[in-house]
Parts: structure tokens; C-alpha cells; sequence
């Protein structure tokens, strides 16, 4: 989303696109609203989820609120069930966050409040399926191997995997051989 001239926010169509794709591919049932605010609705048999993107993390922090409200009211007059406690607001930008100032400040009250459901804030998310399922990744299975592994060498089948998953291959070989040096995986990215 941004601020349009009148103040309006617009969503950012393409990551919302990307969030459906990739909840729908882990079998959430997905549901976009328009109004009040655009919110892709998300739920599978473990996880409520309201996925909110926007242009800037300006629009980020002011749809917060609104989403939340939205997204708290829709899961109280529905049937949740144990799913309550399981209600998440994720919100998703491209633009990268500064490193301090009053936007650090924000952005780490919403992901820490927890009144009425979870808040997961991302910045600097790509816009590409493997960013966005990187965003998303508490509601993504795990990797699991295709077949048995028999090979002496553990990580030549999880190299495989993670370019299923569509990680980059290159990558995925830098981020196995870090972890397998003892080394920190961030650093290989």
C-alpha cells in the first residue's frame, strides 16, 4: 500500500499476490477482503492468518491498527476454536528499514504486541515467491526429504531440497557448506 493524493493506502497488489500464492500452496483456505482495508485472509487447521502489504513502512505502521482490529474482529465472531491463540497479522514491505530511529523503535512494538493476536511486521521483503515464503516461513511445513537418505553425505540431499523449495542453487550450496564449517549460514547468503 501507499498513500495515494487523498490518503488513501494501496496495497502492494504483487506482494499480496505472492503471499496467496504461497499459503495457498501450504493448503491455507485463502479469502481476500477489500474493505475496510485490503487483507488476505488465510486458515488452515493450525493458523489464522491476515497478510497486509504496502509500498512503505510509513503505511506499514499506520495500517497496523486498522488491520489488527480487522483481523481481531473476523477471528471473535467466527469459530476459531483453539485457533485463538494462533491469529497472526503479518504485514510486508519492500522498502528496507533504517538500521536505528523511530521507525526501529515501531516496528519492534508491533512485532512484541500480542494483545488479541500475534503481529509479525517484515521489511525489505522481496518481491519474488522465495522472499515472500521466507516472510511467511512460521506457516510454511518443513522440508522434508522426498526419499530415504542412504548417503554417507547428509547435506547433498538437503542442497536438492532447498532448490525445490526455491532457494537458488548457488545459494543453497554457500548457506549447506557454512553450516557444515560451523560457520554462521546468514554470512554465506
Amino acid at each position: 500500500m501507499s498513500s495515494d493524493p487523498d490518503g488513501e493506502l494501496i496495497p502492494d497488489r504483487e506482494l499480496m499476490g505472492l503471499a496467496r500464492s504461497v499459503l495457498e500452496g501450504e493448503a491455507f483456505t485463502v479469502e481476500m477482503i477489500e474493505e475496510p482495508i485490503p487483507l488476505l485472509l488465510a486458515e488452515n487447521s493450525y493458523f489464522i492468518v491476515g497478510v497486509v502489504a504496502t509500498a512503505t513502512i510509513k503505511d506499514l505502521i499506520g495500517v497496523e491498527g486498522p488491520a489488527a482490529h480487522e483481523l481481531a474482529q473476523r477471528v471473535a465472531v467466527g469459530d476459531a476454536g483453539p485457533k485463538l491463540w494462533d491469529a497472526y497479522l503479518v504485514l510486508l514491505t519492500q522498502e528496507r528499514s533504517p538500521d536505528a530511529g523511530w521507525v526501529t523503535r515501531d516496528l519492534y512494538q508491533i512485532n512484541y504486541d500480542t494483545s488479541r493476536l500475534r503481529r509479525l511486521a517484515h521489511t525489505g521483503v522481496p518481491c519474488t515467491l522465495t522472499g515472500v515464503r521466507t516472510a511467511l516461513n512460521p506457516f510454511v511445513r518443513p522440508i522434508t526429504l522426498d526419499s530415504p537418505v542412504v548417503n554417507i553425505d547428509p547435506f547433498v540431499p538437503m542442497v536438492a531440497s532447498l532448490v525445490r523449495r526455491g532457494v537458488d542453487k548457488g545459494v543453497a550450496s554457500k548457506a549447506v557448506q557454512a553450516f557444515r564449517q560451523g560457520g554462521d549460514v546468514s554470512d554465506a547468503i
